[in-house]
């Protein structure tokens, strides 16, 4: 092989697999397994955990696996303020502050849950 070609081969490769794990959030099972996020689930009309402690700056993707539209909202009307979550899909959320914050489904007032931010 040329010179050339191993050049080609290799970038071709190294593309191939750094894409190659790629998932999306839409549609995804968020039991599958050890991701680098943290996942309250919205389903029965209830978030599971209904709370959840992390560290500031980590990532918290609420995941939508009941059959009705759902949207978060913090107390304070300003942490969160998520669009739609359509069945099947996710809002991902991350905050570098930490605190304690209490939020609702903007649909469903009393679907409540908390998530604090720890230092």
């Amino acid at each position: 092989m040329t010179e050339k070609k191993i050049y080609y081969f290799i970038i071709i490769a190294v593309l191939f697999i750094s894409t190659g794990c790629i998932k999306g959030h839409e549609g995804y099972d968020a039991g599958g397994g050890t991701l680098p996020t943290n996942y309250i689930i919205i389903n029965a009309s209830s978030f599971t955990p209904a709370s959840l402690t992390v560290s500031a700056g980590s990532t918290i993707t609420f995941v939508n696996r009941d059959i009705g539209v759902h949207s978060i909202r913090t107390d304070d009307s300003t942490t969160i303020q998520s669009n739609n979550i359509n069945p099947g899909t996710s809002y991902i959320f991350k905050k570098d502050t930490s605190g304690i914050f209490y939020y609702h489904c903007s649909q469903h007032p009393t679907v409540r849950g908390t998530f604090i931010l720890t230092p």
